[in-house]
């Protein structure tokens, strides 16, 4: 309603803790891979449109997308993040990497909603210092309405594991700038808000969005006269992930991420995410060609876990907090 990505790598080992906080070896293998899970499942992905409009003037900004429409933009993502748990705890997270990502628009519906196959590809970079490896990542789908909201990321609403290899957090995969509703002409100095959510395909809840834009104004980017659209979101989170649901739609793509083994003993755990994240998004336009240029973003989250039936944990259940900072941005080849 409106009134007006990332590689494979293997997650460090946990520093050591003082005797005798430390499980059993056999449960702290299993805790270790429902933390790979819970990487893999508050992973981000980056998501593209084309915006059309006609002149600098009042003219609205939705999102049209043409069968068959292809894109190639280069991405960088950074994040200073720590993993915390009374059990295990503090794991830090930085991240550095840049990698290739390509769209091709597979189809539109009457609605202009677009389904876009994504790849990425000539991934490089660092996590915890290590490099990460260049291996292909699976092509995957997602869904972007006129408007620019991403209704679905690769069959996951928190990201899809096997493009960012399990690192983000819910909302960074809203790349695409939040746009007014379908025939609302704006001009440079017009703000709107919109509300929306994503489905939550594993369990209950959702991924709410709150968001506030601003045409700020017009910029030559690249010798090409550009619209600038800021937003201002925020990612509330209220949910909870059945491990089954989630094993059996993406075994494969989660045994890349975590490395697979002992996956079928967490299939009756549960995940409980309660948390929030705030960003800020600066989009550049392209007036004349109708494409999207970059987008440059960045903020904060705050996401508090309660992993419940998994093999292992103490008294059944373990609490741990995901929290940091983050950096990404896109630019058109």
């Amino acid at each position: 309603m409106s009134q007006i990505s990332t590689p494979q790598v293997p997650m460090p080992a946990p520093p050591p803790m003082p005797e005798p906080v430390a499980p059993p070896t056999r449960h702290r293998g299993m805790i270790a891979l429902a933390v790979a899970v819970v990487l893999v499942v508050v992973a981000g992905l980056v998501a593209f449109a084309i915006t059309r409009s006609d002149s600098a003037e009042a003219q609205p900004l939705a999102l049209s997308f043409t069968q068959g429409e292809e894109r190639t933009y280069d991405v960088h993502q950074t994040m200073d993040a720590n993993i915390s748990s009374p059990l295990f705890g503090d794991e830090p997270l930085s991240m550095d990497v840049t990698q290739v990502i390509g769209w091709k628009v597979v189809s539109v519906d009457e609605a202009g909603t677009a389904t876009i196959e994504v790849t990425v590809s000539d991934m490089s970079g660092t996590v915890n210092g290590t490099e990460v490896p260049s291996t292909p990542a699976t092509p995957i789908e997602i869904r972007i309405a006129a408007d620019g909201r991403v209704l679905s990321a690769g069959g996951l609403s928190l990201g899809g594991a096997g493009l960012t290899r399990g690192f983000g957090f819910p909302g960074m995969g809203q790349l695409t700038p939040i746009l007014p509703d379908e025939g609302d002409a704006v001009s440079v100095g017009d703000t709107w808000d919109k509300e929306f959510s994503q489905d939550f395909p594993f369990g209950e809840g959702t991924i709410d969005y709150s968001a506030t834009s601003t045409y700020v104004r017009n910029e030559t980017v690249n010798g090409r006269e550009a619209a600038v659209i800021e937003t201002r979101l925020t990612v509330p989170i209220d949910a909870t992930l059945e491990l089954a649901e989630l094993i059996d739609a993406l075994g494969p793509e989660i045994t890349g991420a975590t490395g697979g083994a002992g996956l079928e003993q967490l299939g009756d755990g549960s995940i409980a995410y309660v948390g929030r994240g705030t960003f800020d998004q600066t989009s550049f336009v392209d007036l004349e060609a109708r494409e999207l240029l970059k987008t440059q973003s960045g903020g904060r989250f705050d996401i508090s876990m309660t992993l419940e039936g998994i093999p292992g944990l103490p008294e059944g259940s373990v609490e741990m907090t995901f929290a940091g900072s983050f950096t990404q941005g896109l630019e058109l080849r």
